[in-house]
C-alpha cells in the first residue's frame, strides 16, 4: 500500500474476486429517468432534473404526422422435429401482405406482415388447415380492417369450428397457435 486509502470493491455475485466485468454492475446513466416510455409530464421531469430547457421539447402523436418511410418487415425460421418420429408443427412467415395477397384483399390499412407459430399435436391435419386458412379467414372477416381484435377473435372461433365440422380431417389432429398481425404506420 502507499499510504492511501484503497477503494472499496462492491461484493461480488459469484466469479472471481479480482472485479471481472461479469461480477460488476454497468454504469447507471442519468437519463435512466426517462425509461421508455415517451410521455410529455415524465419529459419534462426528467428534463428538469437534468436541466435541460423544457421549452424545446415538444411530442407530437404519431397520428399527427405521416413517415416519410415504408417500414419493412424481415424474418427468418427454425423448425427442429425434437425426438418425436415425425414433425407435426407448422409456421408461417409473411413478411409482406400486401404482396402475399396481391388485390384479393381489401384496403390493407399500412405495410403489414402475418406470423404464426402452429403446434401440431395427434397428427398434421388441423395444423396444416389453421397454417393455410387462418389468415384468409382473418382478412374475410367483416371487422377487417377497422376491429382487428374482433376479426383476429372471429377467425380463430372460424378455424375452431371448421376443424370439428370437418369429415376430411382426423379428428384425433390438434393445434396450438401463436400469431402475429403487425401494421406499420
Amino acid at each position: 500500500m502507499s499510504g492511501g486509502v484503497e477503494p472499496e470493491t462492491p461484493p461480488s455475485s459469484g466469479g472471481s474476486a479480482t472485479g471481472s466485468p461479469m461480477a460488476r454492475k454497468p454504469p447507471r446513466h442519468q437519463l435512466t429517468a426517462i425509461r421508455h416510455c415517451a410521455s410529455s409530464a415524465r419529459i419534462a421531469a426528467a428534463s428538469t432534473d437534468l436541466g435541460l430547457d423544457s421549452g424545446t421539447l415538444s411530442l407530437i402523436s404519431p397520428a399527427d404526422i405521416r413517415p416519410s418511410f415504408l417500414p419493412v418487415f424481415r424474418s427468418g425460421s427454425c423448425a427442429n422435429i425434437g425426438p418425436k418420429s415425425y414433425m407435426e408443427d407448422e409456421h408461417v412467415c409473411i413478411d409482406s401482405l400486401i404482396e402475399h395477397l396481391g388485390m384479393l384483399t381489401p384496403a390493407i390499412p399500412a405495410p403489414g406482415a402475418f406470423y404464426g407459430v402452429f403446434d401440431g399435436h395427434g397428427g398434421t391435419d388441423a395444423v396444416c388447415f389453421v397454417r393455410k386458412n387462418l389468415l384468409k379467414f382473418i382478412i374475410e372477416d367483416g371487422h377487417f380492417p377497422n376491429s382487428m381484435e374482433k376479426a383476429i377473435r372471429s377467425a380463430f372461433v372460424k378455424a375452431d369450428h371448421a376443424i370439428a365440422d370437418s369429415l376430411s380431417l382426423d379428428r384425433n389432429s390438434g393445434t396450438t397457435a401463436l400469431t402475429a398481425l403487425i401494421f406499420g404506420r
